[in-house]
């Protein structure tokens, strides 16, 4: 490696061995045999880190900034001692004071401490020079990079945050003030950001995120700022001229700033009376400016002096321009160049690795390629031209090929190849590195290198670490799982479909990124990974309020797809405090995660997101019980599983039954639960204090078990009301409900002594005496009573009600001659049987249940009522031809009246408004509606009102349509035993063949969901007819022999057609695939 300075040496911060300045290149030959992968140059003095992390400096040292014992200058580099014990891994020189970055993590500083910039709080003010050593607090920050101004520090953390302290004087520390700091202080209004690079100027700062974007802060006197004004900033601001560029890196002179894009262009901007900003006059530069001079150049890298500035090219050549008077910029004509020129470097130097911009000196460190025979003295004055001669090409300067440091294959190899500067904490794997930016690993990079075999302990630690900081930080971890970096949003719905934005995060990636974690194996990595995530939730909850939610919030679902959600240990922590920052979450931030949720696949969403929930939450209720009040630690997690439920009532991604907590639903006491929501009115965002707040994960059995306690306390009400009647005012009452009827005259008397009753003797206990028998009513008695009645109500030669064979449904029969009242009795009798826990075998459509719990039909709901129906309207809708002239439809639709054909104008005039393309989408809703709604009001108003005089209490409002079915009819259809006991074996399976039982053993080991798409798959149909599953002629028929093909269904004739697989394994997995996608008859 060979370094090479020129420009002012009168203090000996050319290292060169005298106190001459050089107007030419000359070789620091005391560092000839060290590898010197960064170099810093303050105003009067210089550093030089080499690959073992050892520190050298040379130059003033008045306050000890050289971090010797003496105060003498020094003309050659000399290493610091002190730090002997430690490795450096970046360092940063003040005009009296230096700072060192530690592989630990940790500052290490001497110097000049008057304003506290070596953030020494003990040593702030003091005019007394401080010896190197670690600032204090600093190595559980984790920093990695630092910059130094006149007399204050600017430092950034592994995960992107930055820490100011030292002379406040013009805002240059960040913190909204002018006063000095002593010790490291979070600059606030830049978390979150994901900073990846900081420099400092004489007075001002400057700071460089993730996504390309600058800001700076600090004195603004000659527009260094680049705001547009030349007033300072006391908090960092963007700089807006500069937004749509993708910013690499940014560098301060004294009192002008510089910035380079992605494309190798330059901007400078601020002081340019001496031609630093290469912007051409001399005239200050407000705002950001290409230097047009480079235009066609492509640079690689920057850096900027006290009142000059140089650049590299990809070509490996450097060029200068601004102050040159003391020889910074070679032999030019005059003291300064306005404009950026060609400065000459040595002869067959070899590769030009970097340049740096000292405050009137510049250094550049070469590759040397020179023989072992050569020696660096070889090279004299003489041997270096002040200009290329015409013959030179810019290669030919430095005698090798172009390099650019930001090709990231370079990294990549150096990854792979387990290099011996990969194990670098910092990144400073590429000589110079630490002048550009930080360089965020690909996180499946940094896996493989984990993965390894040839990977070291200290290479281990260190990749370890790097993938620490990244889920430490907001921005790195977003940055990191975006699915594009070009923007700040980059969204993508769900497979890109639906128009609705994710939160556009490589959700893939995510998974492969936990899974690579996991399989490393390796419990401390795990654990450390585990501390990195506590810690960004920390912060994040310390800024949630102060930040604005964009920058923070994509964070939330990242960490809810870890696997370690619902697990114990690290999993518990991570849990923990993860719940607890969505609890605190504000109505617009819930409101914009529950629309990003609503975009995850079907798998991330139920296998991580709700079953990660879920397993915590059970894992709570394990250790403190679900008695009593509801846990604290369980408020939180629930909040979030609400946030899913919504999400998942938007886009029906899961079963409703995935989020039901078996945990909660059997431990808790029904009706202290049920009391204590009717004690406090809550509204949605009030404490939760009852698990009927979040009835979604209390079970249909929890759900009636409340329902029943609501129905015990009503009647307790009043059989108490009736004894403190007979006692106190002599009025005999009776406690219970009596029906007496006759069997030859069940419905006549039901209706007539259940007319006779109000609301408030209804929700009494039932006791029933059939006329003329001797029985006693314990139960025994009303149930068949409900048999009876059930049986004749819904007889279809009653008049009531329809059946619909295709739905095997009971329908409202819009012709019944029935009055009113009947049809009320039918409300009541489902009532009564629910109120007195009852069961029916009633073989409503889901339609009906969804009315009666007041949600509004569509044309979904038809398909459970008329499913041949419900196929024509919707091809209807999705024709693409001539609707008017394919399907000669108008707003006029028929119906059978007593076997008569009527018709019914869906809107005035009907019969003449034809249905196009246009009105079609009106056409479906008004027949739908009318189907549903107008046809059968009178009818079902009527027993929606019987059904409501019984069950209008607060605990119906728990369940779903779905669980009402249930808890009226339980699962009597369902009888898969009888469906087994019925059926019958073709092509020669008999029902002892082994295959025939493992089917059915599989069968009965299914959840219900599995067992209705089973039913559904081979009949056409997941309703049971009426009768149950005994009454279903259901055939399973041999479809050959052993094969991978899926089983297949007639579903016209309830036929499965049944491979003879060779295992019972290799069955389940062809059936349950058969049944999962299969939403007609015939796969194949």
């Amino acid at each position: 490696m060979a370094v090479y300075s020129w420009g002012r040496g009168d203090f000996g911060q050319l290292g060169l061995g005298d106190e001459s300045d050089r107007s030419f290149p000359s070789l620091v030959q005391s560092l000839a045999d060290k590898d010197i992968l960064h170099v810093a140059a303050g105003d009067f003095h210089t550093a030089f880190l080499t690959g073992d992390g050892e520190l050298y400096t040379t130059g003033n040292n008045e306050c000890g900034q050289l971090g010797a014992k003496s105060r003498e200058l020094q003309l050659l580099p000399i290493r610091v001692a002190a730090l002997d014990t430690y490795t450096i891994s970046h360092v940063a020189c003040g005009q009296k004071h230096t700072v060192a970055v530690t592989d630990t993590g940790a500052l290490a500083s001497w110097g000049a401490a008057e304003f506290g910039q070596v953030g020494h709080k003990e040593a702030a003010g003091s005019v007394d020079s401080v010896q190197p050593r670690i600032v204090k607090g600093t190595r559980e920050l984790q920093f990695v990079r630092v910059a130094c101004g006149a007399a204050h520090t600017v430092a950034l953390t592994g995960s992107g945050d930055v820490y100011t302290f030292g002379q406040g004087a013009f805002g240059a520390l960040g913190h909204g003030s002018k006063d000095d700091i002593d010790s490291p202080k979070l600059v606030e209004t830049l978390w979150g950001l994901g900073i990846v690079q900081v420099a400092c100027g004489e007075n001002h700062s400057a700071a460089l995120s993730a996504d390309g974007q600058v800001f700076t802060w600090g004195r603004g006197k000659y527009g260094q700022l680049g705001h547009g004004t030349v007033e300072s900033e006391f908090h960092p601001v963007a700089v807006t001229a500069l937004s749509d560029q993708m910013i690499v890196q940014v560098v301060c002179g004294g009192d002008h700033t510089m910035a380079l894009n992605s494309e190798g262009e330059l901007f400078a901007w601020g002081r340019n009376l001496w031609g630093q900003t290469g912007t051409g006059p001399e005239e200050d530069t407000h705002r950001p400016a290409q230097v047009k001079f480079l235009e066609s150049e492509r640079i690689v890298q920057v850096s900027a002096g006290a009142r000059h500035s140089v650049a590299l090219t990809d070509n490996g050549n450097i060029f200068g321009w601004g102050d040159g008077e003391q020889g910074q910029l070679g032999e030019i004509k005059s003291s300064k160049e306005r404009f950026p020129i060609l400065l000459s470097g040595p002869e067959n130097a070899g590769k030009l690795l970097y340049v740096v911009a000292g405050g009137e000196h510049t250094l550049a460190v070469y590759e040397h390629p020179l023989s072992q025979g050569q020696r660096f003295s070889d090279h004299t004055p003489e041997s270096f031209s002040s200009t290329p001669t015409e013959a030179s090409s810019k290669s030919d300067i430095l005698g090798c090929e172009p390099r650019n440091p930001f090709v990231e294959e370079e990294l990549t190899q150096f990854l792979q190849k387990h290099s011996i500067d990969l194990d670098r904490s910092d990144g400073l794997n590429v000589h110079g590195e630490g002048l550009r930016r930080l360089k965020l690993l690909p996180i499946m990079q940094i896996l493989e290198g984990l993965k390894g075999a040839g990977t070291s302990p200290r290479e281990v630690l260190h990749l370890t670490q790097a993938m620490e900081h990244i889920f430490a930080s907001v921005k790195f971890l977003i940055f990191t799982f975006k699915q594009c970096h070009e923007e700040e949003v980059c969204t993508k719905g769900k497979g890109g479909g639906g128009g609705t934005e994710g939160p556009g995060l490589d959700t893939g990636l995510i998974r492969d990124a936990y899974q690579g974690i996991l399989e490393l194996y390796n419990a401390e990595v795990v654990k450390r990974i585990g501390a990195a995530i506590m810690r960004l939730l920390d912060t994040m909850e310390k800024h949630m309020d102060r930040v604005p939610e964009s920058r923070w919030l994509r964070v939330i679902p990242i960490i809810l797809q870890s696997p370690l959600i619902g697990e114990k240990q690290v999993g518990e922590s991570v849990s923990t405090r993860l719940f607890s920052v969505v609890a605190r979450l504000s109505p617009s931030a819930l409101k914009k995660l529950t629309e990003w949720l609503r975009t995850y696949s079907k798998d991330i969403f139920g296998g991580r997101f709700v079953r990660g929930v879920q397993k915590y939450i059970t894992h709570k209720l394990h250790v403190w019980g679900g008695k009593g009040k509801i846990p604290v630690q369980v408020i939180s997690p629930l909040k979030v599983l609400s946030l899913l439920h919504d999400a998942n009532v938007m886009e029906n991604l899961i079963p409703y039954s995935d989020f039901y907590s078996y945990a909660i639903s059997e431990s808790i006491n029904f009706q202290e639960q049920y009391v204590k929501w009717l004690e406090y009115d809550f509204p949605k965002s009030k404490p939760l204090i009852s698990y009927c707040q979040v009835p979604y994960v209390l079970t249909p059995d929890a759900k009636s078990k409340i329902l029943q306690a609501e129905a015990n306390i009503q009647k307790q009400h009043y059989v108490q009301t009736s004894v403190l009647d007979q006692l106190f005012k002599n009025q005999f009452s009776i406690p219970f409900l009596v029906l007496t009827v006759r069997r030859s005259e069940l419905i006549r008397d039901t209706l007539q002594q259940l007319a006779s009753y109000n609301v408030q003797e209804l929700k009494k206990p039932l006791k029933v005496v059939f006329d003329g028998e001797a029985g006693i009513d314990e139960g025994g008695v009303t149930k068949e009573f409900f048999q009876l009645l059930v049986r004749d109500l819904f007889n279809v030669s009653f008049g009531m009600f329809t059946y619909i064979e295709e739905s095997r449904t009971l329908w409202f029969n819009r012709n019944s001659m029935e009055s009113a009242n009947e049809f009320r009795l039918v409300g009541i009798v489902l009532g009564l049987a629910i109120h007195n826990g009852v069961i029916l075998d009633v073989h409503f459509p889901l339609t009906v249940y969804k009315k009666v719990m007041g949600k509004e039909m569509q044309l979904d709901d038809l398909k459970d009522v008329q499913p041949q129906l419900f196929r024509g309207l919707q091809q209807l809708l999705d024709f693409d031809g001539d609707v008017e002239g394919t399907f000669c439809l108008t707003f006029q639709v028929e119906y059978e009246f007593f076997g008569e054909i009527k018709t019914h104008d869906l809107i005035p005039g009907g019969s003449n408004i034809p249905v196009t393309k246009d009105n079609r989408k009106r056409y479906v809703d008004l027949y739908v509606h009318y189907l549903l709604e107008e046809s059968i009001d009178k009818q079902f108003s009527s027993f929606k009102e019987g059904f409501m005089q019984v069950c209008l209490g607060r605990a119906l409002s728990l369940f779903r349509y779905e669980e009402l079915e249930l808890l009226i009819c339980g699962l009597p259809h369902f009888d898969f035993d009888a469906l087994e006991r019925v059926t019958v074996y073709q092509g020669g399976y008999t029902k002892n063949s082994r295959i025939i039982i493992w089917f059915w053993e599989l069968v009965r080991a299914m959840p219900l969901e599995e067992k209705k798409q089973l039913l559904f798959f081979s009949t056409g149909n997941d309703r049971a007819p009426i009768g149950g599953l005994a009454c279903l002629k259901f055939i399973i028929q041999k479809n050959g022999d052993d094969t991978n093909r899926l089983p297949t269904a007639q579903t016209c004739f309830n036929i499965l057609l049944l491979p003879e697989y060779s295992g019972k394994a290799k069955l389940e997995n062809r059936l349950k695939v058969a049944i999962q996608n299969s939403t007609g008859f015939g796969l194949q």
